[in-house]
């Protein structure tokens, strides 16, 4: 029985529908979900205490029978001004003066969690826990501290060194890439290309360091093409169903292209006198979209783009199965989730032939360079037209798919963990 302490503080993103619950939050979902589905694991949670109070509703709502590192039911009234605070926050966003005062006492209690919960440690799982699995970026220094775990870090890509300007994390990873703790972790990296990249970066300088292991789509991302289901949605994102529809998923961050994207796809319809055939946008972020469009003065028609904003879990399936084509042609990704959700769904796809992109689509799609409005409008020319063209890499999308299963990620990811803390152990015993 391996003992397992698995960091869910991306997961307290799950009460919260909106761009926080991104890709990593997915990641850290889906594994810890197939890590359940296990008999050779023994599963504990660690949640920051600054987070108590989400922490505590993930033990009531969603994983009862887990262990926890720290008792959440200590500090009950504590823990529900948190929550009420946060509720209201929520409820306040949009308002700046009014959310500031729940702000503050957010921040507040908060402090006072991390401070107290300190104190309501379970030892004894700590004790007994044989790794320490992060999702994402860092290993705590409470964990460093009190446990002998082999810690393990999944790395989901090398942005924080190669895009610095747009990314704010690569203070969690400096720690994790200090020379003392760098020769006692091991990494999990979601792709070739993100070995690669921090093997480059000199971040990663052995071998047996680092062990690959490929994301996979949920099961709820599948061919669906109900009609009751399509018309509901369309009524919900309001997307005009007399057309048809291009979709993409991401946000207006430079390094996603979605301005070039758009801006290409503009072109085309003017270029070929296209008036039957609209882009529908996921994601948030629309007003600085409208305003990156006006600053590079690009030309663009609103009846052509459709905002669809946050996109619910449940509706994907259904916006990818339905969309002619979708868009993806991003300057780097360490994995690339959507085109693997949109190729699961039978949706033909359009990405860039750069970083991890050809590992997750191989030749299933359409790929491009990223930086060429030639290539887009040309890859929109050829789907567009081309209906066969579609079928075809609908077909080969969903066969792709299949290579990819979060059953036989987690396989490889437990196997690894049980070899290397073996080890570990092995040599703490030596005289």
């Amino acid at each position: 029985m391996l003992n397992i302490i698995f960091d869910a503080t991306w997961i307290t993103n799950y009460f919260q529908k909106d761009s926080t619950r991104s890709g990593i939050f997915f990641v850290a979902w889906s594994i810890l979900k197939a890590l359940q589905e296990r008999n050779d694991v023994r599963i504990a949670l660690y949640i920051d205490p600054k987070l108590s109070g989400k922490g505590a509703k993930i033990q009531k709502d969603l994983f009862p029978n887990l262990d926890y590192i720290f008792d959440y039911k200590s500090h009950p009234k504590l823990i529900a001004i948190n929550l009420w605070l946060w509720k209201y926050h929520q409820k306040k966003y949009k308002h700046t003066f009014l959310r500031k005062p729940f702000a503050l006492g957010m921040v507040l209690t908060r402090m006072l969690l991390k401070k107290v919960m300190r104190n309501h440690l379970n030892i004894e799982i700590l004790n007994q826990a044989d790794v320490y699995l992060s999702p994402a970026y860092c290993v705590p220094e409470l964990i460093r501290k009190m446990s002998k775990t082999t810690n393990f870090i999944v790395l989901h890509d090398a942005i924080p060194y190669l895009f610095p300007e747009i990314n704010s994390i690569k203070w969690a990873l400096e720690g994790v890439f200090s020379s003392t703790h760098n020769n006692s972790d091991y990494f999990f990296c979601d792709s070739q290309q993100t070995l690669l990249d921090y093997k480059r970066l000199h971040l990663i300088t052995a071998d047996k360091k680092a062990t690959v292991v490929y994301w996979a789509a949920d099961e709820i991302f599948c061919p669906q093409k109900n009609i009751v289901q399509k018309k509901e949605t369309f009524i919900k994102y309001h997307i005009p169903d007399t057309k048809r529809y291009v979709f993409s998923l991401c946000s207006i961050e430079p390094r996603k292209n979605l301005i070039r994207a758009v801006r290409s796809f503009m072109t085309f319809i003017e270029k070929n006198k296209i008036d039957d055939l609209v882009w529908v946008m996921g994601g948030g972020q629309w007003n600085s979209f409208a305003k990156e469009m006006k600053r590079k003065k690009v030309k663009w028609n609103p009846k052509y783009i459709i905002r669809a904003g946050y996109i619910d879990d449940e509706d994907l399936p259904i916006l990818y199965s339905n969309a002619e084509w979708f868009v993806y042609t991003s300057q780097y990704e360490g994995f690339g989730l959507p085109p693997l959700e949109a190729m699961q769904c039978g949706c033909p796809v359009i990405t860039s032939n750069n970083s991890s992109l050809p590992e997750v689509v191989a030749d299933a799609g359409i790929m491009i360079d990223w930086d060429s409005d030639e290539q887009h409008i040309e890859a929109y020319e050829r789907y567009y037209f081309d209906e066969e063209l579609r079928n075809e890499n609908s077909r080969k999308g969903i066969e792709r798919a299949k290579f990819f299963s979060w059953k036989k990620t987690v396989e490889k990811m437990i196997s690894e963990m049980k070899s290397k803390s073996r080890t570990k152990k092995h040599l703490d015993n030596l005289p």
